[in-house]
């Protein structure tokens, strides 16, 4: 039970890191053209990248809780 819940935390974190990297490649190549759009596709991207790091530390909670650091 505890490792598909610890898999099901290591695919969202890679699934908002992933979506965070691209749009923050997609603001990067908007931001001359269309300024306003690149600064909102970069605060959603930050917000999946505040997404990632609140499931890291969900993941380290509960390694923690069960003395699990090491995996």
């Amino acid at each position: 039970m505890v490792q598909a819940v610890l898999d099901t935390l290591r695919a969202g974190i890679a699934a908002e890191e992933a979506a965070a990297s691209e749009l923050a490649a997609l603001a990067d190549t908007m931001r001359d053209a269309q300024p306003e759009t690149a600064a909102a596709i970069l605060t959603t991207s930050r917000n999946h990248a505040i997404k990632a790091l609140a499931l890291r530390g969900r993941r380290a909670a509960l390694l923690a809780g069960y003395g699990l650091e090491s995996m």
